[in-house]
């Protein structure tokens, strides 16, 4: 059966369907590349590719002579995160590096931001505050609105770190729109939209980590099971 990038991706979308929804949890032996063959209906050869590059990303681990392996959540690469499922766990670590991450951004925005990119970010919170009944645009914007700030920065390192996050993001924030409605995050981008409207970058800062250390104190109020369920849906 001949090589196909199709089939390599039908293979990569394979694997990680089975990560997300707990099928193949950390540390479990997935299927063999034979039985991977047997049961997608392709070549050797893209299933070997799709594993290589889960292996990348450090989200499968291959030990000779024993198989391929789930890699560690711990021990995953950032662009490997999003294959995980959203758990109580992965959502903490996310909020944590947000904290830090977010502050500094919406302070060095402060600095580097034109009139132009102020405008967007009242354009997006306009939109978005008409939004918080439409839950996929509500999500969308409020990635928008970080992923403004980040480019608003001028530095290409915090550009790409916000690229890599958008769909990370995305599967928390879907987790805990749940829990803590869109009230909180309009409430938190109004109050740092106005600072960075007055160039006090230190209480836009401070008003950033806020918005996390809220989102991380519903996150412990949160039933144990509910981040499972988002994974699963």
């Amino acid at each position: 059966m001949p090589y196909s990038t199709q089939a390599t991706n039908q293979v990569f979308e394979y694997i990680t369907h089975k990560i997300k929804t707990r099928q193949w949890v950390p540390g479990t032996k997935i299927a063999t590349e034979t039985q991977l063959c047997q049961e997608l209906g392709v070549s050797r050869a893209a299933v070997r590719q799709a594993i290589e590059k889960l292996s990348a990303l450090r989200v499968l681990r291959k030990l000779q002579g024993s198989g391929t392996y789930v890699e560690e959540f711990e021990q995953t690469s950032l662009s490997g995160l999003i294959y995980y499922p959203v758990t109580r766990h992965t959502m903490k670590t996310v909020l944590e590096f947000r904290r830090m991450f977010d502050s500094y951004s919406t302070e060095l925005f402060i600095q580097k931001c034109t009139q132009e990119d102020i405008a967007k970010l009242r354009k997006n919170y306009s939109e978005m505050s008409e939004a918080s009944s439409d839950h996929e645009r509500f999500r969308y914007l409020d990635n928008e609105f970080h992923d403004l700030i980040a480019k608003g920065t001028r530095n290409p390192i915090i550009a790409q770190i916000s690229d890599l996050l958008t769909d990370l993001l995305r599967e928390h924030q879907s987790a805990l729109y749940s829990s803590v409605g869109p009230e909180h995050a309009i409430q938190y981008h109004g109050m740092i939209l106005s600072c960075i409207e007055q160039g006090n970058a230190e209480l836009a800062g401070i008003y950033a980590r806020m918005h996390i250390d809220n989102s991380l104190h519903t996150l412990e109020e949160t039933p144990e099971e509910a981040p499972k369920l988002y994974a699963e849906k």
